[in-house]
């Protein structure tokens, strides 16, 4: 009982620094509601951790294990789904390289983004097809309620489709969080139980 409350403790006042909305007098810039920056969803910390509850019942998790050269090297298991791969920024851009496919580099978020920002990309490992897939921002200050009945506000949430539009796929992030949900076609696939920041930056 007192792991999960300091859990939901440390996730609340992460997610209430990561998530609180600019003041009426605050102009639009790179992290106003009006633009965001794909860098600002990347976490640049050895042991970062994130801990997820399944659709399909119990729990997923995403693991940076380095983050050597500005690069972050990570391991996730998802259900039936496991693998490593890399993660960077370069230029603002949100870069990710995995095994589990053979594309190459691809973008997970572009440098910077507004409402209605589209990109194509291969389809996300969450998705799990070898296809093209398009991206689009849908909104900028989504929410999401987690399993543990906090409320995340601000997210950003970008829609993943098929290049005919089937399939789609929400990806919600929240800043200086990372992912905390993606939203199949019919149901979660999965949402954020607990968030560990790490406690290690840049190692050269």
């Amino acid at each position: 009982m007192h792991r999960r409350v300091l859990v939901v403790a440390l996730l609340s006042s992460a997610l209430a620094a990561a998530t609180e909305p600019p003041t009426a007098r605050q102009p639009a810039t790179a992290t106003s509601e009006a633009t965001r920056l794909g860098a600002e969803y990347f976490i640049q910390k050895s042991g970062a951790a994130w801990t997820y509850q399944l659709q399909a019942g119990g729990k997923g998790r995403v693991t940076i294990n380095s983050f050597v050269d500005w690069k972050a090297s990570f391991s996730y298991s998802l259900g039936k789904k496991s693998g490593s791969g890399t993660w960077r920024v370069k230029e603002g851009q949100w870069l990710e390289r995995a095994g589990a496919r053979a594309d190459g580099e691809v973008v997970v978020l572009p440098a910077v983004m507004t409402r209605g920002t589209r990109w194509q990309a291969p389809a996300s490992l969450e998705k799990g097809t070898r296809d093209l897939a398009q991206y689009e921002v849908l909104a900028l200050d989504a929410q999401v309620e987690l399993p543990n009945g906090i409320t995340v506000d601000h997210c950003l949430a970008v829609l993943e489709t098929g290049l005919d539009g089937s399939a789609p796929h929400t990806h919600y992030y929240a800043a200086n969080i990372g992912k905390v949900a993606v939203r199949g076609p019919d149901d979660w696939l999965f949402r954020l139980l607990e968030f560990r920041s790490g406690s290690r930056g840049h190692q050269e």
